[in-house]
């Protein structure tokens, strides 16, 4: 039982499981708000859910928006930043490198609540992972109704249908920027984008009825067995 189409065809081309034996079970979301965004005459507000580790990409990020510093905007990075400590002062570093510390805020590992409140007041979601198995933040995002900036790398494809959001090359910071800089131009392409989220997130599985088809799953095994 894998979590996306992805993994299951990777299942199938690298360890040779056949198809029969494999179930795709996508991971539910909770029911959401949809975000409102920054307050009127407050920069656009990008958010990043994410441990920092070198996998989720926020050096590249932080790359990308060096360039963007003629505009307005500010990123919120939510996630751990003692899971990979060596990571972290690297994206400090990073930051403190392109002058962006009064422009991106790492606000570290969030309950719900703190989650939440980074959720209603963000524009749009942008996380460039060099490989997602799923993409749950990616997910959670959609079920805000926020645009997203992402990359085609993993399963990330699967999870953010194309009228939601940007998948770019994962590591291309060029194509990264060039995606966030249409963001923050376009008024018009952001809101299609958000209007794409805002209808993909009703198409979102819900926790009961993943459960429901992880149990479905488990009992065709079981009526597999001799």
């Amino acid at each position: 039982i894998v979590t996306s189409p992805f993994t299951a065809r990777n299942l199938i081309a690298e360890f040779g499981v056949v198809a029969p034996r494999i179930s795709v079970v996508e991971p539910g979301t909770d029911e959401a708000p949809v975000a409102r965004g920054a307050l009127p005459g407050q920069a656009p507000n990008l958010l990043c859910v994410a441990t920092l580790t070198p996998r989720k990409g926020h050096a590249l990020l932080i790359e990308a928006l060096a360039g963007l510093k003629d505009r307005p905007w500010q990123l919120h990075c939510a996630g751990s930043l003692v899971m990979d400590p060596a990571c972290s002062a690297a994206v400090r570093q990073a930051i403190a490198t392109h002058g962006l510390e009064q422009r991106v805020v790492l606000h570290g590992e969030q309950d719900e609540a703190g989650l939440s409140l980074l959720y209603a007041a963000a524009d749009a979601f942008v996380l460039p992972s060099y490989h997602e198995g799923y993409g749950m933040a990616l997910a959670e995002a959609i079920a805000h109704g926020l645009p997203v900036i992402s990359t085609r790398a993993g399963a990330i494809a699967d999870t953010v249908p194309a009228a939601a959001g940007v998948l770019v090359p994962p590591g291309d910071a060029q194509a990264l920027r060039a995606a966030l800089a249409r963001l923050l131009d376009n008024d018009a392409w952001r809101l299609h984008l958000r209007s794409g989220a805002l209808q993909a997130r009703a198409t979102l599985s819900t926790w009961r009825r993943s459960s429901e088809r992880f149990s479905d799953a488990l009992a065709a095994l079981r009526e597999q067995e001799p």
